[in-house]
């Protein structure tokens, strides 16, 4: 009789897939759109979008910026599904991969459209059109920033724990810094710290409660004695 072989749920076949078709994007990026990693950089460490930059360069219609955007979600999806199964919170599978990577990209698109919806209700800026930029560029960020956390975690099985401590830290570290830009921009188009506050709650954190309810919906039944 043989061994059973043990078979890691987060060293699957389709995640290999997924960094291929990942690196292709971004080399597709390299060769076609350069300047877009100056961009990148620009969303990492600065505290304000240079009105260049969202002039000439940030087009949220542009093939080159959407498959970037597309690349950068699919490594933050990942990321989380790693944290999820690898805490048992969600069972492990290409299709649970997609559900998590589809409720990521809708939490991500719903919010640049309410941006957009909240500044034609109102007939005003007051800063959203900068931060929808932000919001982009911070989403880039974060995405390129865990792709090479989750290779790691993929194949350094021995490393995890340490390794998903370092996702996550930079998930709160990027989280953090788009919030700090919103009061930062909109405070400089003279909105009340109120009403920033109320659009952090209902745009920011309400769409992350949801998106974690729904991961733990869809995960394994929790034991009804605890």
């Amino acid at each position: 009789m043989g061994t059973l072989r043990f078979q890691d749920p987060l060293s699957a076949d389709w995640v290999a897939l997924l960094f291929v078709l990942v690196l292709a994007q971004l080399a597709w990026t390299n060769v076609t759109s350069p300047k877009k990693w100056r961009l990148v950089m620009e969303g990492a460490f600065r505290t304000r979008i240079s009105r260049r930059s969202m002039r000439e360069e940030i087009d949220l219609q542009d093939r080159s910026l959407l498959g970037l955007w597309w690349a950068a979600l699919v490594g933050g999806a990942l990321f989380i599904y790693q944290v999820l199964v690898q805490s048992t919170l969600l069972p492990n599978g290409g299709l649970r991969y997609l559900e998590v990577f589809s409720l990521l990209a809708l939490v991500a698109v719903a919010q640049v459209f309410l941006q957009r919806a909240v500044s034609f209700v109102f007939r005003g800026d007051g800063g959203l059109h900068e931060y929808t930029y932000s919001l982009v560029l911070s989403y880039l960020t974060m995405g390129l920033s865990l792709l090479p956390v989750s290779v790691l975690v993929t194949y350094r099985p021995d490393q995890r724990p340490w390794l998903l401590l370092l996702g996550v830290s930079i998930i709160a570290l990027v989280v953090v810094l788009r919030w700090a830009r919103a009061v930062l921009i909109g405070r400089s188009a003279g909105v009340p710290f109120r009403h920033i506050f109320i659009y952090l709650c209902a745009a920011e954190i309400l769409p992350v409660v949801i998106l974690l309810h729904a991961l733990r919906a869809s995960g394994p039944p929790s034991d009804p004695l605890l």
